[in-house]
């Protein structure tokens, strides 16, 4: 009985995964989706491809297709548009050339011949000798389909995720050309851009100098030489969000109607002093990181520092943050050296783990009401001295460790009693050493130990 028990357990399993499995197929398939069914890797001839039963792009559908996965070392590579293997014909529709591993250098290579068939490159990096490419008609520039699923919609806008992919990277003799049907982009200028012109994917400028005409709207962040040598930059007004690297620009204007500051944009830049304008709203991942930035003014619409966004500008000695901002995300300005006085002037702001950690030489933070202050926050700020809390009412929560390793006898300046007996119980654990709680100018607690 209880075999016969264990059986119709085991039979009801398999049939409820096998009817999960089919909903997710279901969901992933048709107009919206492509899904391999099987993937065996082969090599015919010089190049390695991976097998598909069936994909999909847009409307269009092919079965038995095959993604190019490596080509030969040499000085013209050919891209074949058609297969055979085990007399089964597959068209080559794609070409992802770092499967299996994070680079992979093509150093002979100066011409790439691609067919019409060619419907997504992705990983298309490491060509140093690169000289001669035309983008086909159908081919787009996108996330590797070898995770199994290619989302259509994504296909027909034509820049998938390549603000945070590095195509034709490490090509500095590189003419780019595209099939002057291709929907996705045009080339003009050592810039590729979106069919519409608002958004510039890649630069081939050799020049230290350049000037984005107006109508752009968007500067993404990786692809062809980039930005990085560029010296003068002129941006246009229409410009919304700011990718890029520009790490020898010295001084930029940013426009007005600027909303976003993408990851990396100023990263290791030599720029000293930068004015955000009050119609940007986020600064993204590591945008200002490791840069010479010796003051920046933020805008007043503010309301997102990213992660690392300021980390380790060794230059940087204060900091005002509006009222607007919402979150300073984690570590948004540690290893700021010489950082030595921060004022807070949000009251509904998260501070996330570490935001200000291994800033050595912070002595004063002025938060105007913060509700809570995370782990490790404040973690070895050495020479930290006095924290200004202005809460009316009750003390923001202290997570673990949030001063751990700060300067013993810390003064903590509250607004009245009853906001320091609460931060003298929020302080157990947070890592203080003797420090003290004052209202005004008056001690109310001290010796207190977290």
């Amino acid at each position: 009985m209880k075999i016969k028990k264990l059986f119709c357990l085991l039979v009801t399993v398999i049939i409820s995964t096998s009817a999960f499995a089919g909903n997710v197929l279901a969901y992933y398939d048709g107009s919206n989706a492509a899904y391999y069914h099987s993937e065996p890797k082969v090599q015919i001839g010089s190049f390695t491809y991976l097998l598909k039963d069936y994909a999909q792009y847009g409307s269009v559908k092919i079965q038995y297709s095959a993604t190019v996965l490596d080509i030969p070392n040499v000085q013209k590579v050919e891209i074949p548009k058609k297969i055979t293997y085990n007399g089964t014909e597959f068209t080559v529709t794609d070409i992802d050339l770092s499967y299996g591993s994070y680079e992979v250098m093509y150093n002979n290579i100066e011409e790439f011949i691609l067919p019409e068939t060619i419907y997504n490159i992705s990983n298309l990096f490491g060509f140093t000798n690169l000289k001669k490419i035309n983008l086909p008609k159908n081919t787009m520039l996108g996330r590797s389909n070898t995770d199994y699923l290619i989302y259509s919609d994504d296909l027909e806008k034509g820049f998938y995720d390549l603000e945070h992919n590095r195509y034709l990277e490490y090509c500095p003799n590189l003419k780019l050309s595209v099939d002057p049907n291709n929907p996705y982009y045009y080339y003009k200028n050592n810039l590729l851009l979106s069919k519409d012109g608002k958004k510039v994917f890649m630069s081939f400028n050799n020049s230290t100098n350049i000037t984005f005409s107006n109508g752009i709207e968007e500067i993404l962040n990786y692809g062809g030489i980039g930005f990085k040598h560029i010296e003068n930059v002129k941006l246009p007004d229409t410009l919304k969000y700011l990718g890029g690297t520009w790490s020898s620009v010295k001084q930029i204007t940013l426009p007005k109607g600027l909303e976003k500051i993408g990851g990396y944009a100023f990263k290791k830049a030599k720029l000293t002093n930068i004015i955000i304008p009050d119609s940007v709203k986020e600064i993204g991942f590591k945008a200002f990181a490791g840069s010479n930035l010796k003051s920046v003014e933020f805008g007043k619409n503010l309301t997102t520092i990213g992660q690392r966004a300021f980390s380790n500008c060794k230059k940087l000695k204060s900091i005002t943050i509006p009222k607007s901002v919402k979150k300073i995300d984690e570590r948004a300005f540690s290893d700021c050296k010489i950082l030595n006085k921060v004022k807070i002037n949000s009251n509904n702001v998260n501070i996330v783990f570490d935001a200000f950690s291994n800033c050595k030489k912070l002595r004063s933070v002025t938060i105007n009401g913060v509700k809570k202050i995370s782990l490790s926050t404040f973690e070895n700020c050495k020479k930290l001295s006095k924290v200004t809390i202005k809460n009316k009412k009750k003390a923001p929560k202290i997570a673990k460790n949030s001063f751990k390793n700060t300067n013993k006898g810390i003064k903590f300046v509250v607004k009245n009693k009853k906001v320091a007996k609460s931060l003298k119980r929020k302080l157990k654990g947070s890592g203080v050493r003797n420090a003290k709680i004052l209202v005004g100018k008056k001690v109310v607690y001290q010796n207190i130990n977290g």
